[in-house]
């Protein structure tokens, strides 16, 4: 009996040989959906651009021009398409569109550490103790797979959760886009690296590749032989765990033979002059990346707008912002909420811009901002929200909120009622334990 396990090994590398990466869990979302999802929903997809490391309110959201020279900094406000809004002067394309979006200028939560920001971000969670050695993975499941979860795919063949480039941050140190106890079947599809300009080509994602010599008739016969194989170990398999893997390899084989997949990732079929509008960056082409993905049918794809922590200026804030930073973000988003609203996916598609907090008001001796999670500023366009509004004030140095104070799982549960999701559904953690979606917040009213 011992004598046939390596053979049986061998057997399984050669059958997972067709598709150039083993880790079938992670190349789609299952589609199962669960009996309380409700019916109705304004948003089909979201996109979150997600700015990890922070970006400052002071100088993007909510500047503070009458402020000492040590708070407001060196930007100017400009006025915006919305009278009585005014954003900073590196933002001017989205100063024209500011009708089709609402900022959020009195957001906080709980904690200035990147680890347990990111955690709460992503999750709706606190995770004390957070960090990049044995607290690196998230204990609660991300927004990505709890969407995945309850929803589903919109269309077979089709992943309900993709990550661009990646699920991971600071420079993945951490990972904390994942789904955790709800299961590897709702772990995001990682489309792998975007180009560095808009001229190079798009590389598909290595999980979508068939190896050489390998196409998809080979590979289900692979598969049906691999089925066959395993009757005894699948009868002995009390837990399950095998039928799961024959789901995984059926799921995965028609990610990889399904055309509206195949399309999806494709972005070579966008003109040159498209992506140049989003901006000749690696950062921007991950944004048209989530736009095709969008338009797929993806329902949560979460963009990494950063390779590290580059929103993270503790030194020289004012150069990295008004060099790189805010022109990239002001081009890419502003092209995303025009190409969404010409196509008509702006009412049905929710664009969330946020990092994990803000920066400090006071600005620190290397000319930065360092971490600041008691008030910060967040973007919410289209999915059927109230576009060209301004909910909540901060302070006059912008360091706490001052009218209306909105709590992060505010913001994150309007996100979740937009799509239809209730909150008040319970999974069962490692342990055994209900844990509701979220534990706290409430939709923003405003905005519905």
């Amino acid at each position: 009996m011992q004598s046939g396990f390596p053979r049986r090994r061998q057997f399984l590398q050669s059958a997972a040989a067709g598709v150039t990466a083993v880790a079938l869990p992670e190349i789609f979302a299952a589609k199962a959906r669960a009996a309380n999802s409700p019916a109705k929903a304004s948003a089909q997809q979201v996109i979150v651009i997600f700015l990890q490391g922070g970006l400052s309110h002071l100088d993007s959201w909510d500047l503070k021009p009458d402020a000492p020279a040590e708070y407001r900094g060196e930007f100017r406000p400009i006025a915006t398409r919305v009278p009585g809004l005014e954003i900073c002067e590196h933002l001017p394309l989205l100063a024209a569109r500011a009708d089709r979006y609402s900022v959020l200028r009195s957001v906080y939560h709980g904690t200035p550490s990147h680890e347990a920001a990111i955690h709460w971000t992503l999750t709706g969670y606190d995770y004390p103790g957070a960090n990049t050695s044995d607290k690196n993975r998230n204990v609660k499941p991300a927004m990505g797979s709890i969407v995945s979860r309850v929803r589903g795919p919109n269309h077979p063949g089709l992943p309900a959760y993709v990550c661009v480039p990646d699920r991971g941050q600071l420079g993945d140190r951490v990972r904390y886009a994942s789904s955790t106890y709800l299961g590897m079947s709702h772990d995001p599809l990682e489309t792998g690296p975007a180009p560095s300009t808009a001229a190079a080509p798009f590389p598909a994602p290595r999980n979508l590749k068939m190896a050489d010599g390998i196409n998809t008739s080979r590979f289900d016969d692979r598969l049906s032989l691999l089925r066959n194989f395993d009757d005894l170990p699948r009868i002995l398999d009390a837990s399950g765990s095998m039928a799961g893997i024959d789901d995984f390899n059926r799921q995965a084989l028609e990610l990889l033979s399904h055309d509206r997949t195949r399309l999806a990732f494709d972005a070579s079929q966008e003109s040159l002059e498209t992506r140049l509008r989003y901006g000749n960056s690696s950062f921007a082409q991950r944004v048209v990346m989530a736009r095709r993905l969008a338009e797929a049918g993806v329902n949560f794809t979460l963009v990494n707008f950063c390779d590290n922590q580059q929103w993270d200026t503790h030194t020289d804030n004012f150069g990295q912002l008004k060099r790189r930073l805010l022109p990239q973000l002001d081009q890419a988003v502003s092209a995303l909420l025009d190409d969404l609203t010409e196509r008509g996916l702006l009412e049905t598609t929710l664009v969330a811009v946020f990092g994990e907090f803000g920066r400090t008001p006071k600005i620190n001796g290397t000319a930065g901002r360092d971490h600041w999670s008691n008030v910060f500023s967040v973007m919410l366009a289209g999915g059927g929200l109230q576009g060209g509004q301004v909910l909540g004030t901060s302070t006059k140095h912008a360091e706490d909120p001052q009218d209306r104070p909105i709590h992060f799982n505010d913001v994150l549960q309007t996100m979740y009622h937009q799509l239809g999701i209730a909150t008040h559904q319970s999974f069962l953690d490692r342990q055994g334990r209900p844990v509701p979606i979220l534990d706290h917040g409430h939709p923003l009213p405003e905005l519905l």
